[in-house]
């Protein structure tokens, strides 16, 4: 059995940073992608993290222009770095944004948000769920991808040791449930489209303006 392991920032020399994760599951959400992505306009990502991701996609959608934010400095310039060496054009500067804060962007096409529910307080995912319903229109999808739980499915393994390790390190991370988060987007005036499963036992879970 394998645990998963959250992608903490800590200062260094380096500039770039990688998280491993990202190479395993990047083809598999960008599959994902390709069938719930508007063919143009701009995707907002939110937590972006190192900026592997981001620029990764960006080659895939040529046709998408890339809004990539996170809430660390450390992460800003790692995903700008990332942005400078693959000469990702349809990539903007990325911005310092906090999830749970007031977003100052007012339009989106799409919003975006891997791997951050599980390593963040509750209310960044209240804060993901407001902003992204007054940022997108309809039919625009917020697409939210990690590994979760979900009534009357059995968690694995894997899942359920990667729930306690982040409690441990936070008691405010951990895994969150599918229905809580629904219901915080139903509130919100969103409604969840699809639940697409995903490899390692994640998901993707869409919803709509």
């Amino acid at each position: 059995m394998t645990t998963p392991q959250p992608f903490v920032f800590e200062r260094g020399p380096e500039v770039k940073r990688h998280a491993p994760a990202t190479v395993r599951n990047r083809d598999a959400i960008a599959q994902a992608l390709a069938k719930l992505l508007p063919e143009r306009g701009l995707v907002l990502e939110i937590a972006s993290g190192t900026g592997e991701h981001v620029v990764h996609f960006a080659k895939l959608f040529p046709a998408l222009t890339w809004q990539p934010t996170d809430p660390d400095p450390i992460a800003v310039a790692s995903i700008d770095a990332w942005r400078a060496d693959e000469n990702a054009a349809n990539v903007l500067p990325a911005m310092l944004l906090d999830a749970a804060s007031d977003w100052p962007m007012t339009h989106a096409n799409a919003v975006l948000c891997i791997n951050m529910v599980h390593i963040s307080p509750w209310a960044a995912t209240v804060g993901l769920l407001r902003n992204a319903a007054r940022t997108l229109g309809p039919p625009e999808p917020l697409c939210i991808y990690g590994p979760f739980r979900q009534r009357g499915v059995p968690l694995a393994e894997s899942n359920a040791a990667f729930d306690a390790s982040l409690r441990q390190q936070n008691p405010e991370w951990g895994l969150r449930s599918v229905e809580n988060i629904n219901e915080t987007a139903s509130e919100n005036g969103l409604r969840l489209d699809q639940i697409v499963e995903m490899p390692a036992n994640n998901l993707l879970l869409l919803f709509r303006a």
